[in-house]
């Protein structure tokens, strides 16, 4: 029989169980194995797996609350005046981008630049990020330093936005950086070509003025064009809640739910409001979401049904949480699963403990169709009969 048991047939919470001799006592309280028959192979390398994740969670946060750091560094997406100070190798030179230090601005424009020995490749910014660049430089009165990414050559600059930079520095002003740069955000920013609620919104700015109620409308007639953007969209800080809710409810783009899990006014209302879908992850989007965004706890005491919520941090069959085009899974990534799934097992053995009655109880109810709490609601139901 234990061979042939279906993933399917096994209650969710069973997979965080704390031992082997109670995960074998549950199964047989719930017939899933007759008694003396050895628990399901795969029943016991995902539950080693859960607790093992959980455990290194655990011990994560331990290391960093001892070098005064971050277990899980806030990896929510920068705005325009993320802080960009010091980096342990080499940065990408898109970092600098979201600097408004002239200096690091062009040190993501020049290719060698501060130090012979720091080489990339000849052009590493598209266009558009090179005019922004450059527009600050400009906005900032550095044509001393625009000078110098001008005399670089095609060794820092793309033929296309060559020109302006030349003109910038010839005249002495913004204006050819600047018309260069609206041609290119209305040539491939949806959002500012299609709904900038000024005629000619300043360029370079990363959050524009923005007609809400065209988006809305586009929103609800499921705009392909606007589904590319939502993302960004939905971490506009204007945006109202209730295009955020359309967005939410429309679509299920973990990068979008990383973005409004990340208000959490939103996303209090979200996990409240919403209940979880098997193409909607929160584990992944957890990853991601701002350090004052929604957390583990927000999710376990409010996300619902449980068995949906223990399934997706676990990774077990039921829910989808990746979108199928994502061939790459970072480490990142697993950072959300990881602190759901220790926050689910601190707060299993806190109510359950290692009480076999307890876990089956537990395992009764969360399979139950009858039953759409939160995880919480489900263990602080199976322990209330918990000797004590």
């Amino acid at each position: 029989m234990s061979g042939m048991l279906a993933a399917h047939r096994i209650p969710s919470l069973l997979y965080y169980a704390g031992s082997y001799g109670l995960l074998k006592e549950v199964a047989a309280r719930l017939r899933l194995i007759t008694p003396g028959e050895p628990v399901p192979e795969a029943l016991w390398q995902k539950n080693s797996t859960v607790r093992r994740y959980a455990k290194e969670a655990a011990e994560d946060e331990e290391k960093a609350r001892r070098r005064g750091e971050q277990a899980f560094p806030d990896a929510s997406f920068p705005d325009a005046s993320f802080p960009v100070i010091s980096f342990p190798g080499p940065p990408f030179p898109r970092d600098f981008l979201f600097a408004d230090d002239p200096l690091l601005r062009l040190r993501a424009l020049l290719p060698d630049w501060p130090e012979p020995g720091y080489t990339r490749d000849r052009i590493h910014l598209d266009a558009g990020e090179q005019l922004a660049a450059g527009l600050l430089l400009a906005r900032s009165d550095r044509y001393d330093l625009l000078g110098q990414v001008v005399e670089a050559g095609d060794r820092a600059l793309l033929d296309a936005v060559r020109p302006a930079f030349e003109a910038s520095v010839r005249e002495g002003n913004v204006r050819a950086l600047r018309e260069a740069l609206v041609h290119d955000r209305r040539r491939r920013d949806h959002l500012f070509s299609t709904y900038a609620a000024e005629p000619d919104p300043e360029p370079d700015q990363r959050w524009i003025t923005i007609d809400w109620e065209a988006v809305r409308r586009a929103v609800d007639a499921d705009s392909e064009p606007l589904r590319r953007q939502a993302a960004g969209l939905a971490s506009h800080p204007q945006c109202p809640l209730d295009i955020r809710l359309l967005l939410a409810t429309k679509w299920s783009d973990q990068f979008v739910w990383s973005r409004l899990l990340s208000d959490r006014p939103t996303g209090l209302r979200l996990l409240r409001t919403l209940p979880m879908q098997p193409n909607r992850s929160l584990a992944v989007p957890l990853s991601y979401v701002s350090e004052d965004g929604v957390g583990v706890s927000d999710i376990l005491e409010t996300a619902h049904p449980a068995d949906l919520v223990l399934r997706d941090a676990a990774g077990l069959p039921g829910i989808v949480r990746r979108h199928p085009m994502q061939c790459v899974i970072t480490r990142q990534d697993e950072q959300g699963p990881m602190r759901l799934l220790r926050g689910i097992t601190e707060l299993a053995d806190h109510h359950l403990g290692d009480d076999p009655g307890a876990w089956t109880i537990g395992c009764r109810i969360v399979e139950g169709s009858r039953f759409t709490g939160s995880v919480a609601e489900l263990l602080e139901r199976a322990g209330a009969r918990r000797p004590r």
